[in-house]
């Protein structure tokens, strides 16, 4: 595929198939609760573009089902995990909190995966072959005090991460301005690490700014720090109705959604064709993870 067309296939998947997961779990055919990302689909899709799976590490949190998507491009992975069932990422035993594929690896806790990424990328420094760590986190693990060791420990030895912070404006049901203090860019600077703010209203240029962060990260093999400002569609957990957010603000975010100015780029046969395969990937998805087994625990004998 085209750049354009691709980028729209992966942001368009993401946010069917989150769609799907939800109509799953209300059906009850999912195991434990899911945190959906639709909305901040691009943050996802710009990172899968820019690493390499089998040389980088990538990190994410209770919020990486986009995440997992843009990498593997595997639905039924997915899909199975959530089932409990063997065709999942990790054999249905994971779930949505604790996914891994090569090089990517997720958890449940708030920042959980941040200091793992800073011990990954020290791995990285001593390679010398100019690999990074990305980690993402939502805007509530700023308050947790293992990622300012973290940011603390990167700054200090020099490692080769990025720190993705995906802002979008509320921890749970929180608003950022009643549960953090100052401004992240202020803390950032603190620790000598470059901070960059993005907006993630417009795809392209969002784009080409956080390639040339990561581009300049290989090259130098320092810390860096990118806020992606974003907005999420749907709650911070399925049984959130969202009625905190303000109507207008979600009403902006929606009018301005960055997934219809790239469907604007591109032929009318071109968004249909891609609808088609999207709808075939997840009829297809579905399939598989129930015809798949359930994961049989294994019994470890006494020695």
């Amino acid at each position: 595929m085209e750049f354009l067309e691709r980028i729209y296939y992966k942001s368009l998947l993401i946010r069917e198939a989150e769609d799907t997961i939800e109509n799953l779990f209300t059906q009850g055919l999912l195991r434990g609760t899911i945190h959906g990302c639709r909305g901040q689909e691009a943050v996802s899709v710009i990172l899968s573009e820019l690493i390499d799976i089998k040389k980088d590490y990538i990190c994410g949190g209770h919020r990486s089902h986009g995440l997992a998507l843009a990498i593997t491009n595997n639905l039924s992975g997915l899909i199975g995990e959530l089932m409990g069932k063997e065709c999942g990422y990790a054999n249905g035993r994971g779930g949505s909190q604790h996914i891994f594929y090569e090089n990517f690896f997720t958890n449940g806790l708030t920042g959980g995966m941040v200091p793992v990424a800073a011990g990954l990328a020290f791995a990285q420094k001593i390679k010398h072959d100019k690999s990074i760590s990305i980690v993402n986190f939502g805007d509530g693990a700023m308050n947790e005090g293992y990622v300012m060791e973290a940011l603390n420990l990167s700054s200090i030895m020099k490692l080769p991460i990025l720190f993705v912070l995906e802002n979008n404006g509320y921890a749970m049901s929180t608003p950022v301005h009643l549960a953090s203090a100052g401004s992240f860019e202020k803390r950032i600077a603190s620790f000598e690490i470059p901070y960059y703010k993005i907006n993630l209203i417009d795809f392209v240029p969002a784009f080409d700014q956080t390639e040339q962060i990561i581009n300049l990260l290989r090259d130098q093999q320092r810390p860096s720090f990118i806020e992606f400002i974003t907005h999420r569609y749907s709650g911070h957990s399925k049984s959130d109705k969202r009625e905190y957010i303000p109507s207008e603000t979600d009403n902006y975010w929606r009018k301005n959604d960055y997934l219809k100015k790239l469907e604007s780029t591109l032929s009318e046969q071109k968004v249909e064709e891609i609808k088609c395969k999207i709808t075939q990937t997840i009829s297809n998805a579905i399939k598989i993870s129930e015809e798949s087994y359930f994961v049989t625990p294994k019994i470890i004998s006494q020695i």
